[in-house]
């Protein structure tokens, strides 16, 4: 039997991407993100995926995250997390890094990248 000539769908060679889904965080640290995100001319997704990367360089230590008190104890000044970073691609290595250390710390990955943004936040202030 001979071979046919069929055509097939093109294969794609995409590197593969772990993604970061959005973090709820409070409207003046993500403002005070953007705009120092927008002094350095990259856009807030940018911003973000290179914080996660130098993360993975710098392996600086996640705190456990601390409870809150709520309702009839909630300070009156609480911040709420009204605000949203954008959801970022990084590559696998960066995203189980990250995990492996919110997991360290005992906390969940959306609380470990939003100390990331106070700290960078912090830093750049």
């Amino acid at each position: 039997m001979t071979a046919r000539y069929t055509l097939k769908p093109q294969q794609k060679t995409e590197h593969r991407v772990e993604p970061i889904h959005p973090v709820k965080i409070d409207p003046a640290t993500k403002a005070a993100f953007d705009a120092l995100a927008r002094s350095q001319g990259l856009s807030s997704r940018a911003a973000l995926a290179q914080l996660i990367t130098l993360h993975v360089q710098l392996r600086q230590p996640f705190e456990p995250r601390t409870r809150r008190p709520w309702r009839i104890n909630a300070a009156p000044d609480r911040t709420t997390y009204d605000a949203a970073l954008p959801a970022v691609k990084v590559s696998p290595e960066d995203g189980m890094a990250l995990l492996i250390d919110a997991n360290r710390a005992g906390i969940r990955m959306t609380e470990a990248v939003r100390q990331l943004v106070v700290r960078c936040v912090q830093a750049g202030s």
